[in-house]
Parts: structure tokens; sequence; C-alpha cells
């Protein structure tokens, strides 16, 4: 993925705009990674990938219905 400096980022906004329609851009301080910016279409993909990822998690899960529960609580009449 393409990758700017903050200061070029901010110096050069609209030619970074402009480049997320072609793909994610990484803005990166101290050669670290800050933000990444997107084009609406892409990030509109990634939801509708996460929120199908997400529907599907019972269906992949280990358990068996009723045999996880949440970590402290118990689910049980006599807890």
């Amino acid at each position: 993925m393409p990758q700017w400096q903050t200061v070029d980022a901010k110096q050069r906004f609209s030619e970074l705009v402009e480049a997320a329609g072609a793909g994610p851009q990484v803005i990166m301080r101290h050669k670290e990674p800050v933000a990444v910016v997107l084009s609406p279409d892409e990030y509109r993909r990634l939801v509708r990938q996460a929120d199908a990822n997400f529907a599907s998690l019972p269906a992949r899960s280990p358990f068996a219905p009723g045999e996880a529960e949440p970590v402290g609580i118990s689910l049980s009449s006599s807890g």
C-alpha cells in the first residue's frame, strides 16, 4: 500500500484523497502507521465483509449452543 508521511499528507491532502480512489493510502508518523484513507466504496465493502463474518460467527464456533458461558458470569439458576 502506498505510504504518506503525515506532513506530506497534510500538505497534499487533495492528492491523498484522489489517490485513495485507486486503493488504501497509509499515513505514517515516525515510521509507524497511524491512519488509512479509503474510498467510500472500499469502506462499504469492508463493512459488508465484517458484517457477514460477524453474522456467521455462531456457525463457526467450536462450542455447541449453550456450552460456553461468559467469563465470570454464571447463567445457571444456582449461581
